[in-house]
């Protein structure tokens, strides 16, 4: 048994995998979107994540053979008191032979058998059952391969509020929003131990938003005066959500970032302009590369920077040397990176529709 076992969403496994890692360091990935680790690291995803759907403490992984008994008597071992539901949930393909509801019911009787009161409307505890069967991906690419493992413990959360976040409850709206999902785990990616975050193209304030909720600093600039004030209104709206971080927005360039702020940033996040068919046009390139510069020399010492790039849908699938970006081959952007003083540390190809992908890419100060 271990202390807890967080359950990810199913969106891009990969993405969650990764964003875990640079919030809690060290855990054991059991699935592609599911993990052990601590109750203090499951207490840290549940306050930052967004891409789990539940977490499990105390909880365990078992493998199949005779999980019955070893989750039921796991469970009494835990004393605790009130009414029980024995609720099954599976991630991935269904299984020959396994029935969910099955496998509750037979724990359920054992639990009853051993005296304890099932109350399937309104427990005082639920108890998951989830299946962690294998699944191939058909939206993003994952090479993570596992043998089928069931997962056990006391749900204690089922994932944050980002729904009341999406761009369309926000005083200032555009269609160009980022997904709070995707803001989030940017931010996550960005400060993970937090520091002042800085977004130098915050149009509408989706990564400031998520940066305030996160109790992180937030600065956001941008050179378009409707978005410097609308961001303010969405910054705003975050505190009044229960954001605890200060914000700052100004009017200014991302390619002179020195003469807008003072002082440095361990953080910079941001979803440069581009336009529908972006990777195949060279037009936002000098932008984009003069941002990399231009954060660069406002980096504190290990400074993170996440970025998205646009990114043909038809590389999805394929080795990532094979993809354009601003009219550009992979190498070439690469070196963008490396010239301005950024090292890549992970990229991550993101389906947006049938005729854009973006691609993540998470950079550290060299």
């Amino acid at each position: 048994m271990v202390n807890s076992v967080v359950i990810g969403a199913g969106w891009h496994p990969q993405i969650f995998r990764t964003e875990a890692s640079q919030l809690i360091g060290s855990c054991k990935f059991v699935h592609p979107h599911a993990l052990e680790c601590t109750d203090t690291q499951a207490q840290r995803l549940i306050s930052r994540s967004s891409l789990f759907t539940e977490v499990l403490s105390p909880g365990g992984v078992i493998s199949l053979n005779n999980c019955i008994e070893s989750i039921a008597s796991a469970f009494l071992s835990l004393n605790m008191q009130g009414t029980v539901a024995v609720k099954p949930t599976r991630s991935g393909n269904k299984i020959d032979g396994w029935s969910g509801r099955e496998v509750a019911g037979e724990i359920g009787g054992l639990l009853v058998a051993a005296g304890r009161d099932i109350d399937l409307t309104n427990p005082d505890v639920t108890l998951r059952i989830h299946l962690l069967a294998p699944s191939d991906p058909t939206t993003h690419p994952d090479d993570f391969v596992t043998e089928p493992v069931v997962a056990w413990g006391i749900t204690i959360s089922k994932g944050d509020d980002w729904v009341q976040r999406t761009a369309t409850n926000r005083p200032f709206f555009k269609p160009v929003s980022l997904d709070p999902k995707l803001a989030r785990t940017m931010v996550n990616l960005a400060v993970p131990k937090g520091g002042r975050l800085l977004d130098p193209f915050c149009g509408t304030g989706g990564l400031i938003v998520e940066g305030i909720l996160c109790g992180i600093d937030s600065f956001g600039s941008d050179l378009a005066w409707p978005m410097v004030t609308g961001t303010r209104q969405n910054a705003e709206w975050a505190q009044q959500l229960g954001g605890a971080g200060a914000f700052e927005i100004r009017n200014g360039s991302a390619m002179d970032i020195g003469n807008c702020w003072e002082g440095d940033f361990e953080g910079f996040v941001f979803d440069p302009p581009y336009g529908r068919n972006a990777w195949k046009s060279s037009d936002g390139f000098e932008l984009f590369e003069g941002a990399l510069k231009s954060c660069a020399k406002s980096a504190a010492e290990k400074a993170n920077l996440v970025t998205l790039v646009p990114w043909p849908p038809e590389s999805i699938f394929k080795p990532i040397e094979s993809g354009i970006s601003f009219g550009k081959n992979w190498m070439e952007i690469h070196n963008a990176f490396v010239d301005s003083g950024w090292r890549i540390k992970s990229t991550n190809v993101i389906r947006v529709h049938r005729s854009l992908a973006r691609l993540l890419i998470h950079a550290e100060k060299k």
